[in-house]
């Protein structure tokens, strides 16, 4: 096996790794609405993708690439969900709307340790009592099994949360 057939392979894994990473930091920023950035970044995830397209185009017959290549994409995936947890920390607010059980959903919940903020509305069919919780996004199974055992009906309405501070929010520490 010459040197090139076992080098290319791993420059191509390493930069798929960097280009799916830095893809996941782009549409992040995008999101948090830093176009420039995300632009800047997106020129260059092209061009390292297409150069390594290129490569693998031209040598076909290398297994070896084509394997780095899925194996760097998985690797980027990975970076980038940790890259993702790290930057956006994943909290998220839910309104839970109940039209009979909204006091029994509010103490089944505060028994489980979320923090539950609850108002006053005006629906289609007179008042009702609004429930809002914020926590991490992988409470979120716990939170709609809870409701949903008091209530199946209850409608919930779950968004991402950016730039937060004080209050309380379950299953989280201080300064995290």
């Amino acid at each position: 096996m010459e040197m090139g057939n076992i080098i290319w392979p791993i420059i191509i894994f390493f930069a798929i790794t960097v280009v799916v990473s830095i893809g996941t930091l782009r549409l992040i920023l995008m999101v948090r609405g830093q176009r420039l950035l995300s632009i800047i970044i997106g020129f260059f995830e092209a061009s390292i993708g297409i150069a390594v397209i290129a490569k693998i185009i031209r040598d076909v017959s290398g297994i070896y690439s084509i394997l780095a290549y899925g194996a760097g994409f998985a690797a980027g995936l990975f970076i980038g969900m940790v890259i993702s947890d790290k930057i956006s920390k994943n909290i998220m607010s839910t309104n839970i709307i109940s039209n009979k059980f909204h006091n029994e959903i509010e103490e089944v919940l505060r028994e489980n340790g979320f923090g539950v903020t609850s108002f006053y509305g005006n629906g289609k069919d007179g008042n009702l009592k609004i429930l809002n919780v914020i926590c991490r996004n992988t409470k979120l199974i716990k939170l709609n099994k809870m409701v949903c055992r008091q209530d199946p009906r209850a409608f919930l309405v779950t968004h991402r949360l950016e730039g937060l501070r004080g209050g309380f929010f379950y299953d989280m520490k201080p300064g995290r």
